[in-house]
C-alpha cells in the first residue's frame, strides 16, 4: 500500500510539474497564435463548419443537372387473380351481318393486355430535368452560394477572436508573473525592513507597534504571493486548453516580451496631435467598414435574406419540367429483353390554391428581410463604435504607459529618500512603509500598463481585421 501511495504521489508531482513549470520551453506570441489556429478544438469547428457550405453549395448546383434513374419492379399477384386472368372465354365470330357464323375465338384478360404474369419483372430508365421552377433552383444556388461567403466571413472573425483571446491569455500569464516577481521583491524588502526594524526595536528606536506593523505587511505580502501563485496555476490551465494541445509534454509557456520595443510607437501615440488623431481615426473606421468580417457576414445574412424574399414570390410562379422513361423490360424473367417503350412527359403546373401556404411563406420571408437589415444597422453601429473606442483606448494605454514611466522614476527617488531619512530616525514607519507600497505598487502598473497597451493592439486588430 506504501509503495502505491508513494507512486501515485510521484505522478502527481510529475504531471503537476510539467503543466505548472515557469522553465518550460518558452514559446513567442506568434508561435502561440499559430499553435491555436492548428490546434484549438473550437476554431477547427469553425473550419469544418465553411467545409460544409462550400459542399452545400455544391450540393446546390447539381440540381441543375439532370436526374437518372435505374427503377427496378417485381409484382407478385395471388393464384386467384392470375386464374382468373388468364381464364379463357369463346368469343362467337359474327359475319358482315351481325349474325354468328357458328365459329369462336378464344380469348382471355392476359392476352388482350400482352399477357399476365404471376411474377412481372418491370425495368425502366427515368431521366428528369427540370427546365423551370419560379427560379428557386437559382435563387436556391445564390442562397447557398451567399452562405459559403457567410461562413468564410464567420472563420474571419472566429481567428480574430482567437488571436485575441490567446494574446490576452499570453500576456495575462507574462503579467502574473511580473507581478510574482514584484511581490517577491516586495516580500524580501519588506523582510529586510522587518529585520532593521528589530535592531531598532533591541536598542530602543522604535516601537512595539512598529515592529508588529512589518510583522503584519511581511505576513499580507506572503499571502498575496500565494494567491499570485495561484491565480497563474490557473492561468497555465486555460493556456493549455485556448492552445488545443493533446498531451502535457506538448506544453509551451510564453516567452518574455522585449516591452521596450513599443516605446518608439508608444512615444509616438503619446504625442498624436489632434488633427493627427481625427485622421487616424477616420482612416481607421474606413478600414473597419471595408473589412470587418462582421460586418461583411452581415451584409451576406441581408442579401440572402432579400433572395429568400425573392424564391417566395417564385413560389406564386408556373413550373416545367421534363421526365423521359425507356421501358428495359416488363415480363416474367428479369433479362432485360421484354416489351420495350419509352415516353417522353412535359409536365407543366400552375399553383392555383395551396391553402395560403405561399402568402404566409411571402410575408415570413418580408419579414425576416426587414429584421435582418435592422440587424445589419445595428451591428453596423455597434462594430464602429467599439471601433473607435479601441483606437481611444489604444492611444490612453500608450500616456498611460508614459505617466507610468515618470511616476515609477519619482516613486523610486522618494523611496531612496524617505528610506535614508527613516534611517536618520527623521520619518516615522509607517511614512517608509508607505513609500515601499507605493514604490511596488506604481512599478506593476507600469509593468501593467505595456502589457494592457499590448492587448489593445490586438484588440484594434479584431476589428480591421489586419
Amino acid at each position: 500500500m506504501r509503495n502505491n501511495s508513494k507512486k501515485r504521489k510521484i505522478i502527481f508531482v510529475s504531471i503537476t510539474l510539467l503543466l505548472f513549470s515557469t522553465h518550460l520551453c518558452a514559446m513567442s506570441l506568434d508561435d502561440a497564435i499559430s499553435t491555436a489556429l492548428k490546434n484549438n478544438k473550437s476554431f477547427t469547428a469553425q473550419k469544418y463548419t465553411y467545409q460544409q457550405y462550400k459542399w452545400n453549395e455544391k450540393n446546390a448546383l447539381t440540381n441543375f443537372f439532370p436526374k437518372v434513374n435505374l427503377n427496378a419492379t417485381a409484382v407478385r399477384i395471388d393464384n386467384d387473380t392470375y386464374e382468373e386472368a388468364n381464364t379463357v372465354i369463346q368469343l362467337p365470330v359474327l359475319n358482315s351481318l351481325g349474325v354468328p357464323t357458328g365459329d369462336y375465338v378464344p380469348i382471355s384478360a392476359g392476352m388482350m393486355s400482352g399477357g399476365v404474369y404471376k411474377t412481372t419483372y418491370m425495368t425502366d430508365l427515368t431521366i428528369q430535368q427540370p427546365i423551370f421552377n419560379g427560379g428557386k433552383l437559382f435563387l436556391g444556388y445564390e442562397i447557398a452560394k451567399l452562405s459559403t461567403k457567410q461562413a468564410l466571413q464567420n472563420l474571419a472573425s472566429s481567428k480574430n477572436d482567437l488571436q485575441y483571446n490567446v494574446a490576452d491569455s499570453y500576456l495575462n500569464i507574462l503579467k502574473i508573473q511580473d507581478m510574482i516577481k514584484i511581490a517577491n521583491k516586495s516580500l524580501a524588502s519588506s523582510q529586510a525592513q522587518l529585520k532593521k526594524i528589530y535592531d531598532k526595536f533591541d536598542v530602543g528606536m522604535v516601537k512595539k507597534s512598529d515592529v508588529l506593523q512589518w510583522e503584519v505587511k511581511v505576513e499580507n505580502d506572503k499571502i498575496a504571493l500565494e494567491e499570485l501563485k495561484n491565480g497563474l496555476s490557473v492561468l497555465k490551465t486555460y493556456w493549455f486548453n485556448i492552445l488545443g494541445l493533446e498531451s502535457l509534454s506538448q506544453v509551451a509557456m510564453p516567452d518574455r516580451i522585449d516591452l521596450a520595443s513599443y516605446d518608439n510607437e508608444i512615444t509616438l501615440l503619446h504625442s498624436m496631435s489632434e488633427v493627427t488623431k481625427f485622421d487616424t481615426l477616420s482612416y481607421v473606421l474606413s478600414v473597419v467598414k471595408a473589412e470587418n468580417p462582421g460586418l461583411k457576414s452581415f451584409a451576406l445574412a441581408e442579401e440572402i435574406a432579400k433572395t429568400a424574399k425573392k424564391m417566395a414570390i417564385g413560389n406564386f410562379l408556373p413550373s416545367l419540367n421534363l421526365q423521359f422513361t425507356r421501358t428495359l423490360d416488363q415480363d416474367d424473367k428479369l433479362n432485360f429483353d421484354g416489351a420495350k417503350s419509352w415516353n417522353l412527359a412535359a409536365v407543366f403546373s400552375v399553383p392555383i390554391f395551396h391553402f395560403g401556404t405561399n402568402i404566409t411563406n411571402l410575408k415570413k420571408s418580408n419579414f425576416q428581410y426587414k429584421s435582418t437589415q435592422l440587424q445589419l444597422e445595428d451591428a453596423r453601429e455597434k462594430i464602429l463604435m467599439a471601433a473607435e473606442n479601441s483606437v481611444y483606448d489604444l492611444i490612453t494605454k500608450a500616456k498611460r504607459v508614459i505617466s507610468g514611466k515618470l511616476a515609477y522614476e519619482n516613486a523610486k527617488q522618494n523611496y531612496n529618500i524617505v528610506n535614508d531619512l527613516f534611517d536618520q530616525g527623521m520619518v516615522t514607519n509607517t511614512e517608509l512603509m508607505d513609500a515601499e507600497i507605493m514604490l511596488f505598487s506604481i512599478e506593476l502598473n507600469l509593468q501593467t500598463s505595456y502589457y494592457d497597451f499590448v492587448l489593445a493592439k490586438y484588440a484594434l486588430e479584431k476589428f480591421t481585421n489586419k
